[in-house]
């Protein structure tokens, strides 16, 4: 047999110091999505890494009672969603970290939204302040100025009169 069939013959498993696996291909253990590529050993651990539930009945229970991850108790009950199905072992370890990883982003940025809607009121409530401020400064200038028109109003009339008036 040549090294070239061996190859094709052989487990396409590679581990993390991307070693290929010895082993032939069982062409028993074949996972369903086309020919087998893997031995009994990785095709055996392939299977037990795949959950056997249906991807739309879990994500149904993950998202239980959750409408859109607005607030930190929807986030919150996603996470013991989560660990429920975790702990089940329904879901892989590697998918419940990447969700978890996910349910702490929308947790941060949450805060971060809550924070910019924060200073937008202050900015909108500091204007309103500033508005009313000015508006008062106005009305105490306004009253004077009247006054001071009213007194000169009144000053011209006495000053008309008294012209009038014989010595």
């Amino acid at each position: 047999m040549s090294s070239k069939q061996l190859t094709v013959n052989q487990c396409q498993f590679q581990n993390a110091r991307s070693q290929r696996c010895n082993m032939l291909i069982d062409t028993n253990h074949g996972h369903g999505t086309g020919p087998a590529t893997l031995c009994a050993f990785h095709a055996e651990r392939l299977r037990a890494k795949i959950p056997l539930v249906d991807p739309e009945v879990l994500a149904a229970e993950l998202l239980t009672d959750i409408n859109s991850f607005t607030t930190a108790d929807e986030v919150n009950l996603f996470l013991g969603n989560l660990v429920r199905q975790l702990a089940r072992k329904r879901i892989a370890r590697r998918d419940a970290i990447a969700l978890a990883y996910m349910s702490q982003l929308i947790l941060t940025s949450q805060t971060a939204m809550a924070k910019e809607i924060e200073a937008e009121v202050q900015v909108a409530k500091d204007a309103e302040n500033n508005r009313l401020i000015a508006g008062l400064y106005q009305r105490r200038r306004t009253p004077a100025s009247l006054d001071d028109n009213q007194q000169s109003a009144a000053a011209a009339e006495q000053t008309a009169n008294d012209s009038h008036r014989p010595a």
